[in-house]
């Protein structure tokens, strides 16, 4: 290699070293208390919404547990598979006694 070609090279290794060194010195900074707690919170936050979204999704199609007690009879109007299977249970054991 050249005189020029050897010069280059140095520079580009000297300056990936300063590169190299920057990133390590900020990655080995302390973590900020504050910043660490707003993050927990934050995803904290974000996965309630998911549950409590998960959960009227579920109430929307199975129902609520205490709204098929037996002898309330309003489970008729409403349209869920937990009414349907309710029903579905009645009709049956209606029928039992022809089977």
């Amino acid at each position: 290699l050249s005189h020029a070609q050897r010069s280059a090279v140095k520079v580009l290794r000297r300056m990936q070293y300063f590169v190299a060194r920057r990133k390590f010195q900020q990655a080995r900074k302390p973590y900020d208390v504050r910043d660490v707690m707003e993050q927990y919170s934050q995803g904290h936050l974000n996965m309630m919404v998911r549950i409590k979204e998960l959960q009227r999704r579920l109430d929307g199609t199975l129902g609520k547990p205490g709204m098929f007690l037996p002898g309330k009879g309003d489970d008729k109007e409403y349209p869920t598979v937990g009414a349907r299977l309710i029903r579905l249970e009645d009709k049956i054991s209606a029928c039992g006694g022809i089977f």
